[in-house]
């Protein structure tokens, strides 16, 4: 008997302990919310991403992976201008661990140049088109870049910012990829078009493991220091695994086809559209901006099932009420980068018949972390539940300690296999957030009791008046049920005696009026006082980087004096 209650003692002890302290993550009830068919583990591929694109060659050669301005390229193909790509690349004189930028927009030349600089055993680090000056200069110096692959309208931005030491291969996605396509181009810089089918379309059989490092995604641009994420190999087949293993009731392999609107070098789309459509031996429809009416036609034309996007995508897919095109063939989308109103999500539903789903990652996490279920329950203002292998808790952002009871906000802590390696030379900022393997994301949220993950705001982004916490968010969704109201952003600014208040930034929909007093009447009418802007001001558009979050750093940057009225 003394035996028995000094076991029980034990046992009772032991559950008292904090969940971290016994090793696990609390009850994880979102498994309950996986759809039938989805498990809470999966057996993951031991291999590169140069190997899964072979694979993939192995199985579906014949399959389109990609068309283009209404051109195609079977697996096959794209298998082959990888490994011309990775032989130019060595002939080059890159070496494996070398690091090679691209900076194209959405293109076949994006994908296989990707690819190739894998399978030459190199880092790809992905640079938004659209970067110029000290954005430009950092990340190349930063990375210690050897070589670019840039579009031809990018050159003269490269050779301002000075390019000394740094290869540059050019190309032009103008018109579809064909061998010996003239253009003009400076004397000296290597067109693509014509230096890649020198080489053989042989596998240059570079030795390198699951646990290189694949892929240097620089980050943190909302708050003006960018930082690459260190994202091997395996972090990045994993994610594209979890990823496919979701839509598993969707689609089979082989039989997807996916639009590829979102920007290939955001980590966004290159897991769950590229990654993803690699691994599952599916079509790529490669759009290299957003334009309305050719998305719609393209859809209409190919019928693609999926469709991984942004809410200002399907916001105006539903504006336009699908505009006599037929969108039916979309069986699956997924949304990230920001909220997704329940009206956009409801009409785009009706328009095409597919389900639009919303998901939660971010570039440390290659990115996916949490997704909506496919075919199971939505929570409306929910980003949806921690994916297979994946444990999410919230902590006391100033303590550590983790918040265990439902609907508390704190900051949402991941751990997986498919968080990074750390930052790139940045020791210091690694250890800030990468701790036993937990990463610190800076996102504050919450989950509810069925495991469902709610997003509050960044941590970065709070404001705090007078000691009080107010989250932009709050104030944005209460702004953003104004009917007048088409786009809402809050920020903190300083203020000599409360530290900090909150005013916002309002975009008008098209033919509405309102005024400054209504909207600070109709917030005060939903939020609690303190919460209410001091100001609103009008604006023509928020400011917003390729995946659509809206960069409130730049909204603080346009303060230029406190001038705050209570």
């Amino acid at each position: 008997m003394a035996d028995f209650l000094t076991n029980f003692f034990k046992l009772l002890f032991y559950f008292k302990k904090p969940v971290t302290e016994r090793g696990i993550i609390l009850e994880r009830k979102w498994h309950n919310a996986y759809e039938p068919g989805i498990s809470a583990h999966i057996d993951y591929p031991n291999v590169t991403l140069s190997e899964v694109l072979h694979d993939t060659t192995i199985r579906f050669g014949g399959q389109t992976s990609m068309i283009y301005l209404d051109e195609r390229w079977t697996y096959r193909e794209l298998n082959d201008l990888v490994s011309r790509m990775a032989n130019l690349l060595i002939e080059s004189g890159i070496k494996p661990g070398d690091r090679v930028g691209i900076q194209l927009l959405n293109s076949p030349q994006f994908v296989f140049s990707y690819f190739g600089i894998l399978r030459a055993g190199a880092i790809a680090v992905p640079i938004n088109p659209h970067f110029t000056g000290n954005d430009l200069a950092y990340i190349i110096k930063n990375s210690g870049m050897r070589l670019i692959v840039a579009g031809i309208e990018n050159f003269p931005v490269l050779k301002q910012i000075g390019t000394e030491g740094l290869k540059v291969i050019v190309t032009d996605i103008r018109v579809p990829f064909k061998e010996n396509h003239r253009y003009e181009a400076p004397t000296g810089v290597i067109r693509l078009e014509e230096e890649l089918f020198k080489y053989p379309a042989v596998d240059p059989q570079i030795e390198i493991t699951p646990d290189t490092i694949a892929n240097l995604q620089y980050t943190g641009g909302t708050t003006g220091i960018y930082k690459g994420a260190m994202l091997s190999h395996a972090n990045l087949v994993v994610n594209a695994t979890q990823f496919r293993y979701w839509f598993k009731n969707v689609y089979q392999d082989g039989q997807g086809s996916f639009v590829c609107v979102i920007p290939m070098f955001h980590i966004y789309a290159m897991s769950t559209t590229m990654n993803h459509a690699v691994l599952s031996g599916s079509s790529i429809i490669i759009l290299s901006k957003f334009d309305l009416n050719e998305l719609m036609r393209l859809i209409d034309k190919y019928k693609p099932n999926l469709f991984m996007g942004v809410p200002a995508m399907y916001g105006a897919i539903a504006m336009r009420d699908g505009h006599n095109y037929d969108l039916s063939s979309i069986e699956a989308c997924m949304c990230g980068s920001a909220p997704l109103s329940v009206a956009v999500h409801e009409k785009f539903e009706k328009i095409t018949g597919g389900k639009l789903r919303e998901g939660y990652g971010l570039s440390e996490c290659s990115p996916a972390v949490a997704l909506t279920p496919i075919y199971g329950r939505v929570k409306y203002g929910s980003v949806g539940v921690p994916i297979p292998d994946t444990d999410v808790k919230i902590v006391d952002p100033q303590t550590g300690r983790e918040i265990t009871e439902p609907g508390v906000v704190g900051e949402i802590v991941v751990k997986g296999p498919q968080v990074m390696q750390g930052y790139w030379q940045q020791p210091e900022e690694t250890a800030l957030v990468l701790k036993d393997g937990w990463l610190r994301t800076g996102d504050l949220g919450s989950l509810d009791e069925d495991g469902y993950v709610f997003i509050a705001d960044r941590l970065k982004d709070m404001i705090i008046m007078g000691g009080e916490k107010i989250y932009p968010r709050e104030i944005e969704d209460v702004l953003y049920a104004h009917p007048a109201v088409k786009e809402a952003a809050a920020i903190g600014v300083p203020h000599p005696l409360r530290g900090e208040v909150p005013q916002a930034y309002v975009v008008l929909k098209e033919t509405a009026a309102t005024t400054e007093r209504e909207l600070r009447n109709y917030c005060a009418d939903h939020l609690s006082k303190f919460k209410v802007p001091h100001k609103i001001e009008f604006i023509q558009e928020l400011p917003r980087n390729s995946v659509g979050k809206v960069l409130r750093r730049l909204l603080k940057e346009q303060v230029a004096a406190v001038g705050v009225r209570d």
